[in-house]
């Protein structure tokens, strides 16, 4: 039996077809584009910091430290004997900078507070306490004119001139601009004091994430890795155990940190000789805040 088809209902069929395949293919383009704008669009952020004209940058510093110490040994004198030291320090230093100069300079002078240090509870007082230095600062570099002092000589005095004018910033950001999520490293040498031994030379390696940007205050987790330093031998030591965590404020609009929290322990044995090994636990926290007017 024939039966005759219909030409303009397969003409339909095959529009259709076709229309499908078309409104697929730009489907698919329209989601690829979404997703490339989306993260085209992604704010970033740049990150550096910076002393500003006509401010006043007061930082305050609390820091502490357990130290415990166990000697590892069968020597009579020493075997089973463990010892605890604890300390603490906290300081305080305005920064109060003048007007923009024509010469792209602009004047500071800094000004420290008590700097108070309690070791096992002894309390003493920094004699750096009251000092006051007079410079300015010329391409985010500040040039110390004036170191002044009643209780610092002058050895002491230069110290801290060069101190000054050298210090490195306590995080060093990537030249790149940043994203919510992007992460960044940060290496800081440090020496550990060990009973009986040289001090160990160890690196910290911070791992820094940006975790969000709320009212210009960018919020950063902090993940800490500690290890022996490589630049000198030191086949004695071992870290069984380092590693520490910590949060991080930066204002952007005033190209600043305002606070640096820390926590971070680290275990190592050192080899004193063969009769002895000093295995030492130390716990430090710190945190940096500053508030700028």
């Amino acid at each position: 039996m024939y039966i005759p088809i219909n030409v303009t209902f397969v003409d339909d069929i095959t529009r259709y077809k076709q229309a499908e395949k078309k409104m697929t293919k730009n489907y698919f383009f329209i989601i690829i584009l979404l997703i490339s704008l989306t993260s085209c669009g992604q704010e970033t952020f740049e990150f550096e910091s910076k002393i500003n004209p006509e401010k006043i940058y007061t930082l305050s510093m609390n820091m502490s430290s357990t130290n415990n110490v166990k000697y590892l040994t069968e020597r009579t004198d020493l075997k089973d004997k463990t010892s605890e030291g604890k300390s603490s320090t906290v300081m305080t230093r305005i920064t109060t900078t003048k007007k923009l100069e024509e010469n792209g300079q602009f004047p500071a002078i800094i000004e420290y507070g008590k700097i108070i240090k309690i070791a096992n509870g002894n309390r003493t007082e920094n004699p750096i306490t009251g000092t006051i230095v007079k410079g300015f600062y010329k391409e985010n570099s500040l040039i110390v004119q004036e170191v002044i002092s009643e209780q610092l000589n002058e050895k002491t005095k230069n110290s801290i001139k060069y101190a000054l004018e050298n210090v490195k910033p306590d995080i060093e950001f990537p030249k790149e601009h940043l994203k919510i999520g992007d992460s960044f490293e940060h290496k800081m040498p440090m020496s550990i004091p060990i009973d009986g031994a040289n001090p160990v030379k160890i690196d910290i390696i911070k791992n820094f994430t940006l975790k969000s940007v709320k009212n210009n205050i960018a919020s950063f987790n902090m993940k800490e890795i500690i290890q022996l330093s490589t630049e000198i031998e030191q086949a004695n030591v071992i870290i069984s155990n380092g590693t520490g965590n910590g949060i991080v404020e930066f204002d952007v609009l005033e190209n600043h940190l305002i606070k640096n929290k820390a926590f971070f322990t680290i275990e190592l044995n050192v080899k004193i000789n063969n009769e002895l090994t000093v295995n030492t636990i130390v716990e430090m926290n710190s945190e940096i805040s500053t508030t700028i007017e």
